[in-house]
């Protein structure tokens, strides 16, 4: 995959309606980031399944889907839907959600240095406009420009090589609820 790939109605209103309701429940955590530095902003975060700090822990990539199926069961049912055609033939590296309060957004930033390794990411809102801000930004390869940026429209998933630089913008007052919750699976390339 060379290109950012946007997918609309993923799931339908019910069950993203059902992925919404699983995240937004108490058990966030505080201090994830996307930039480096002593000064990136720090959002919350739920780790589901798979690597925590960086790929070289050891773990068994064919594990990591079976750990999300025990953690967040359906969160596992957005990746077998994911398996089905998306990210046919890939394997999970880590799967977690991201909470962004009104005003926070990431820095700019990899997933990976290599292009088989793809990113997908989903917004479970329920509305969502332009002015609300929340773009996921798409960046050339200098992170000079930005050659896409993704509004995060209700029931939308994007997947992109995890190579492009990124970032996740701010949201701004009137936003539902206030915060820009995002789901993501990260994947490590085709698996035989």
């Amino acid at each position: 995959m060379s290109t950012i790939v946007i997918v609309d109605r993923f799931l339908g209103d019910s069950r993203r309606q059902q992925i919404w309701d699983y995240l937004d429940q108490p058990g966030w955590k505080h201090g994830a980031y996307s930039a480096s530095g002593p000064d990136a902003p720090r959002y919350f975060y739920k780790h589901f399944a798979g690597y925590q700090q960086h790929g070289l822990e050891d773990r068994d990539a064919n594990a990591i889907a079976d750990e999300l199926a025990m953690t967040a069961p359906p969160i596992a049912e957005v990746w077998q839907e994911l398996l089905r055609k998306p990210l046919r033939h890939q394997l999970l590296s880590r799967c977690y959600a991201n909470r962004m309060p009104s005003g926070v957004g990431g820095g700019v930033h990899l997933d990976s240095n290599l292009k088989e390794h793809l990113t997908a990411i989903y917004y479970p809102q329920a509305k969502w406009n332009a002015d609300h801000g929340g773009e996921t930004l798409f960046f050339n390869r200098a992170a000079t420009e930005v050659i896409k940026a993704v509004v995060p429209r209700p029931d939308r998933l994007v997947i992109f090589p995890g190579n492009i630089p990124h970032a996740a913008r701010p949201i701004y007052g009137g936003a539902e609820n206030a915060a820009r919750i995002t789901l993501m699976f990260k994947t490590l390339g085709r698996r035989a």
